[in-house]
């Protein structure tokens, strides 16, 4: 097997540096070839390549897939394999690819394919794609507040930090006129949080779409209704207490093709914060170029 590891050299601790994670993988009898994330690696990649590692977080993902998406990184589809270093890990999470790095590595030599959905958006300057989710109301808040606070190092820490700022955030926020119509059906209301999603967890590594297919060409559209204000905050808040990924039942709708606006200008595209504009109305639909992930058999 030949793989290509693209690294995000500030993810971890020692043990996740360059020379540690080739010497993992070489233990594995993998050969392997290496690139930071955080420099030009487009081309750096050999044709013969059998599929390409990224080790770092969500945001590690996100940014590599977008250069393959863009196609600066050739025409060619690798299969991608996760070594999870982030805060989070939402994206591997939901894939299933979770525990030892030494357990994830040697998992790659009896694996299988997962299709994995990207989502497009149309409605800002130019086409937009999203991974883990789109959406609106308290999460791009709370990824607003996070901006403004200096974060601990520690992922626990940053975790817990970022739950007892929702929680103080699902209790201020005033919902908000969303009009949605998911398949052609009429779902608009006033929301706290609007969040069409592909995966099966958000920010800090709440599980709120616990259905989740990632690669059946369906997104899942996740609604926070005044009515579920109360037991959300209360949710929330059992979480900071503990530490386990429980899941929260909030309305699921899937759906394939998705109109949405929002009533404030508070969204988001993945972990990026954007900006959106009162009334304007945003279309969202599947790529049809989905991506294929190594997971565990």
């Amino acid at each position: 097997m030949k793989a290509h590891l693209l690294h995000n050299p500030k993810a971890g601790d020692q043990e996740h540096s360059e020379a540690a994670l080739m010497k993992k993988i070489s233990d594995q009898q993998i050969k392997c070839t290496y690139s930071s994330a955080k420099k030009n690696w487009c081309r750096e990649i050999s044709p013969d390549t059998d599929f390409v590692i990224i080790a770092g977080g969500d945001g590690t993902i996100r940014k590599v897939i977008l250069e393959f998406l863009s196609g600066k990184a050739g025409e060619r589809r690798y299969p991608l394999a996760l070594l999870p270093m982030g805060t989070a890990n939402n994206i591997s999470r939901s894939l299933h690819v979770t525990g030892e790095e030494e357990d994830i590595i040697a998992s790659w030599h009896k694996h299988h394919i997962q299709p994995f959905d990207i989502g497009t958006i149309a409605g800002f300057h130019e086409e937009m794609f999203f991974l883990e989710s789109f959406g609106f109301g308290i999460f791009p808040v709370l990824m607003e507040a996070m901006k403004q606070l200096e974060e601990p190092d520690e992922p626990e820490e940053k975790i817990k930090l970022a739950l007892v700022m929702l929680h103080d955030i699902i209790d201020n926020y005033h919902a908000q006129e969303c009009k949605l119509e998911i398949d052609g059906v009429d779902y608009s209301g006033h929301y706290l949080m609007a969040e069409i999603m592909n995966i099966r967890s958000i920010g800090p590594g709440l599980n709120l779409n616990g259905d989740a297919n990632v690669g059946d060409g369906e997104m899942e559209i996740v609604l926070l209704g005044e009515d579920k204000r109360k037991s959300f905050s209360a949710y929330i808040k059992d979480r900071i207490a503990s530490s386990a990924h429980k899941d929260y039942d909030l309305p699921v709708i899937k759906g394939k093709n998705i109109r949405i606006s929002w009533g404030d200008e508070h969204a988001h595209i993945d972990d990026e914060l954007i900006r959106s504009r009162d009334g304007k109305s945003y279309i969202v639909s599947i790529l049809k170029r989905e991506l294929e992930f190594l997971v565990p058999a």
